[in-house]
């Protein structure tokens, strides 16, 4: 073991703490210097002039856009940072990393770059129009904010847990029954866990982050959604839930937070990450949980096959003609990165005709719920891509392959779908969701947004921001209310506080006390 004390003063030492990013503004110069070394890296790998100039522009805009919005503390700031990030940026920084040229692997990559910055300048102007248009007093911001977090926590994870049992015994998950009602409430648990570490964090004055009742939350989650039913975002929404609420409130986590986090991230992606990729092909169609629970033990218990059958995919794919960025064995920064995937759609409609406007239609005409109108249309537009870049197979008629908003609004209507079409959307859907949420400097409730964004705004099409504005605003907004008004009567019959005697109350007569809200930087949104 080392003795830092002993160390002479040049040795690095581990930090104290460590804050989790959360950029609330990114300085235009900085972001400048960044895209210069990137783009210095990325010339020197032999990346053509052409696309190194896009990649600049991109990430201008990009931070300008982010900065408009109001940064993370805006709902339509987080999008705009993880559609940036995990679309693009991060699979350039990879690429510089492994020394690739940036184009390579891409079917079509003068084309797929000239989308993506088309579509990052469609979203600058989507947020300086959609500034104009959002509510002076957001929502979720009016009434009065709870004084005391930890019971509707308490409630939140407690009806989490209990949603997708209820919704089992009311009957099948068909479209317009009451248990697909139930289960699109699946809010629920990611609120709970999120104000479960808000409230600690803030109560104990920042000395601690973690509670029992999120660690029984996060379990609850990882198990029936990660592992029973092979979902990576069940897998990973604990963990987002996490790290925004200490990043908004700049919670320094101390070396032993910092190796716990590692150490699960680490577990997550060598271990659980191959096995729902893996497993869902063996357990997707078992109705029955007693049989899926059985096959689920016996895969845990042979993670290394898993492991193993999954690199044999890798280089199934790595060897045949599945999009993919990387040249060598990195599926999990694959799976982290969009821009391969929307490079063999945008492939498809730059050298074919285009999709037509249908998908978008669809998604409009699917914001009228099922019981008003039963019979209405319903068409798996993701699979039907799937298809068109030879992605599926031709008899898989379920599977939903993610592409990004600009790949699809391209593949909709060519450069007009880009830069008119997505503009569109996206300021309807930004002056929705921060009219709705507001800013976390003054309520907690944007948080949700956040999480769901981290997930929702690489991989979901610009059908699916319809969906983010109609659907899913109703589900927050719904089950917010219901957490301020109904979840601390549930907290308190779930986990009821025991009442201080008389003379503990005299003793102790003065309020709890917490740690003040995150403010918003100087010059940000109001």
């Amino acid at each position: 073991m080392i003795d830092w004390k002993l160390q002479p003063h040049w040795c690095p030492r581990l930090p104290a703490s460590m804050h989790i990013p959360y950029p609330k503004r990114i300085p235009p110069w900085c972001a400048g210097c960044f895209a210069g070394i990137l783009c210095a890296f990325e010339l020197l790998q032999g990346t053509p002039p052409l696309f190194v100039g896009c990649v600049f522009a991109y990430i201008m805009m990009a931070t300008m856009a982010f900065n408009l919005a109001g940064g993370l503390y805006r709902a339509s700031g987080a999008y705009i940072f993880a559609n940036a990030v995990l679309s693009l940026i991060l699979a350039l920084c990879a690429k510089v990393f492994f020394s690739e040229p940036a184009d390579l692997n891409l079917r079509d990559p003068m084309t797929t770059i000239m989308v993506y910055t088309g579509g990052m300048a469609g979203m600058l102007l989507a947020v300086i129009i959609s500034r104009k248009l959002i509510m002076k007093t957001p929502l979720l911001e009016r009434g009065d904010m709870p004084a005391d977090y930890r019971q509707i926590a308490i409630g939140c994870i407690a009806m989490g847990m209990g949603l997708p049992f209820i919704a089992s015994l009311v009957g099948n998950n068909e479209p317009g029954s009451l248990s697909s009602a139930l289960n699109q409430f699946g809010q629920f648990l990611p609120l709970g866990l999120l104000l479960a570490t808000y409230d600690e964090i803030r109560s104990t004055h920042g000395r601690r982050s973690m509670t029992l009742f999120f660690i029984i939350g996060a379990l609850f989650m990882v198990i029936l959604w990660g592992i029973l039913s092979t979902s990576k975002q069940g897998l990973f929404t604990p963990l987002a839930a996490y790290a925004v609420a200490c990043g908004a409130l700049r919670y320094k986590l101390r070396p032993s937070g910092v190796a716990g986090v590692v150490i699960v991230a680490f577990v997550m992606v060598y271990y659980l990450v191959p096995y729902s990729q893996v497993v869902r092909n063996y357990t997707r169609d078992i109705p029955d949980w007693g049989d899926r629970i059985d096959a689920s033990i016996y895969w845990l218990e042979n993670l290394d096959e898993v492991r193993a059958e999954n690199n044999r995919d890798v280089e199934d794919i790595l060897l045949g003609s599945t999009p993919h960025y990387y040249s060598g064995d990195y599926s999990f920064l694959e799976r982290l990165s969009m821009i391969a995937i929307d490079d063999a759609l945008i492939d498809v409609a730059d050298n074919g005709p285009k999709f037509g406007y249908m998908p978008i239609i669809n998604a409009i005409e699917n914001i009228v719920p099922h019981f008003l109108w039963p019979n209405k249309p319903s068409i798996n537009y993701n699979n039907v891509y799937g298809h068109e870049t030879s992605v599926l197979g031709d008899e898989d008629t379920d599977t939903s392959v993610s592409y990004g908003p600009s790949a699809d609004a391209f593949n909709m209507g060519g450069w007009l779908g880009v830069l008119v079409l997505m503009p569109i959307v996206l300021t309807m859907m930004f002056a929705v969701v921060d009219s709705v949420s507001g800013s976390i400097a003054k309520t907690p409730w944007g948080l949700a947004y956040t999480v769901l964004f981290f997930h929702a705004a690489p991989e979901d099409s610009l059908g699916g921001c319809i969906s983010l504005a109609a659907q899913a605003t109703v589900v927050i907004v719904v089950t917010v209310f219901m957490a301020r008004y109904a979840m601390p009567l549930v907290g308190s019959v779930v986990f009821p506080e025991r009442r201080k005697s008389v003379v503990m109350r005299k003793v102790r007569e003065f309020p709890k006390a917490t740690m003040p809200l995150p403010t918003e930087p100087a010059g940000g949104p109001v």
